[in-house]
C-alpha cells in the first residue's frame, strides 16, 4: 500500500497538473447586467413632460404698453391744440397657463393673461385774438385744458405650438422653441376728465370711459425658453416672448399703445 501511494505521488509530480480534467469556469453572473438594466429603466420611466399639464404664470413686459408723447396741432391761425400723454400702465401681469403633449416632442399650449393698462393725457388749447388798445394791435392769448385719466384691463390668450429638443420620456432639463398667435381684449374702462376754463376754474368730472381704437386686437408670438423639474416634481418655465399686435387697442393723438410686445415670464405647472 504504501509502495502504491509513492508511486502515485511520482507519476503526480513528474507528469503536472495538465492530466487533470479542466474545470470549467462558472456562468457569468447576469447580476451586474440586470441592475444596469434596471437603473436604467428607472431613469427613463415616466413623463418629464406630461400629456397635459397646467399652471400660473407671471409676465413681465420690457417695454410699457402705453408710452407718452407730447406734440401740438394749429387747428387754425389762432388756435393752438398741445397733447401731452403720459403712460400710466403696470408691466407685471399674471394669469394661467395650460399645455397638452401631442408628441414625443411637440405641444400646443395656451394661456390667459391679466394686465394693468392705463394713461394720462393733458390737452390745452390757445386761442390768440388781437384787440386793438389806443390803435395799437395787442394778440391776447386764452387758455382752457383739459386732464383725462384713463385705466383699463387687458386679457392677453395666447395659443402656440410648442417644440421640445428632448424626447417627453428622457430626464433632465430641456429647451423649447414656440411660434403661434394671440388674441388680445380691453376691458373695465375707467376715464375721468376734469376741465379748467380761461379763468382758471376747475370742474369735475365727467366719467364717460374712454373709447379705444380697438377693442380686440391680433397678433403674432414667437418664444423660447426651458423647462426644469425641482425636487418636488413642480414643472418650471422660464421663457422668452415676442408679440407684434396688428392693431393699436388706443390710438387718439399722443396716446398709442406698443405693438412691439417684448415679455419674460415664468410658469409653474403641476
Amino acid at each position: 500500500m504504501t509502495m502504491c501511494l509513492k508511486a502515485c505521488l511520482f507519476i503526480v509530480c513528474l507528469c503536472g497538473p495538465s492530466w487533470l480534467p479542466a474545470q470549467t469556469p462558472p456562468p457569468p453572473s447576469s447580476t451586474s447586467t440586470s441592475t444596469s438594466s434596471s437603473s436604467s429603466g428607472e431613469l427613463n420611466k415616466g413623463d418629464f413632460v406630461r400629456r397635459f399639464s397646467a399652471g400660473v404664470s407671471l409676465s413681465v413686459l420690457g417695454f410699457n404698453a402705453l408710452g407718452g408723447g407730447s406734440s401740438a396741432v394749429n387747428t387754425s391761425d389762432s388756435v393752438v391744440t398741445q397733447y401731452a400723454t403720459k403712460g400710466a400702465s403696470q408691466r407685471i401681469g399674471y394669469g394661467i397657463f395650460a399645455q397638452v403633449a401631442v408628441t414625443d416632442h411637440f405641444a400646443i399650449a395656451a394661456g390667459a393673461l391679466l394686465r394693468k393698462i392705463g394713461y394720462q393725457l393733458e390737452t390745452t388749447v390757445n386761442t390768440t385774438t388781437n384787440v386793438l388798445e389806443g390803435g395799437v394791435v395787442i394778440p391776447i392769448t386764452e387758455t382752457t385744458s383739459s386732464h383725462e385719466d384713463t385705466r383699463a384691463r387687458l386679457l392677453d390668450i395666447p395659443l402656440l405650438i410648442r417644440y421640445y429638443g428632448k424626447n417627453r420620456h428622457t430626464p433632465g432639463p430641456r429647451w423649447f422653441v414656440e411660434g403661434g398667435g394671440a388674441w388680445r381684449d380691453v376691458r373695465n374702462i375707467k376715464t375721468s376728465v376734469d376741465t379748467t376754463d380761461i379763468s382758471g376754474v376747475v370742474s369735475c368730472c365727467t366719467f364717460t370711459p374712454a373709447q379705444p381704437a380697438h377693442r380686440n386686437a391680433k397678433g403674432i408670438v414667437g418664444g423660447a425658453g426651458l423647462q426644469l423639474i425641482d425636487p418636488l416634481g413642480i414643472r418650471v418655465v422660464p421663457e422668452f416672448r415676442y408679440t407684434r399686435w396688428m392693431t393699436d387697442t388706443f390710438n387718439s393723438f399722443t396716446t398709442t399703445t406698443q405693438r412691439n410686445q417684448i415679455e419674460a415670464s415664468l410658469t409653474l405647472s403641476f
